[in-house]
């Protein structure tokens, strides 16, 4: 649960907006945590568990309109890679590298946990 508020807490510093409610960490939780709880540094060429947790949350933080959700099959490849791209690219305070550290988990988090998606 700390690991939860404190992701939510630096996401909302990321995007300038508020600390969301307990509630909705939960319902993150919820989400995507059913393949892994652990937020390591991902990048192309990674696979498992953490994988599906990364892929499972671009499918909630991204709006699918116009672009095809991804296969949750635990292999950071290229469309995953592109995925992470464009969600960085619409944080404009994150660095638009394809990798997932910290501050990228964060905004994931935080994302994944909303009803709505960022303005890209």
């Amino acid at each position: 649960m700390r690991k939860i508020i404190i992701g939510l807490a630096t996401a909302a510093m990321l995007l300038g907006g508020t600390v969301a409610a307990a509630g909705t960490a939960s319902a993150e939780a919820s989400r995507c945590s059913g393949w892994s709880n652990n937020e390591p540094l991902l990048k192309a060429g990674a696979t498992g568990d953490a994988v599906k947790a990364l892929q499972c949350e671009l499918n909630y933080s991204l709006n699918p309109n116009g672009r095809t959700q991804l296969v949750i099959d635990g292999v950071f490849g290229q469309a995953t890679y592109n995925s992470v791209i464009t969600f960085q690219q619409c944080m404009k305070n994150l660095q638009v590298d394809g990798e997932v550290g910290p501050q990228t988990w964060a905004a994931l988090d935080y994302w994944t946990a909303q009803n709505g998606y960022p303005t890209c």
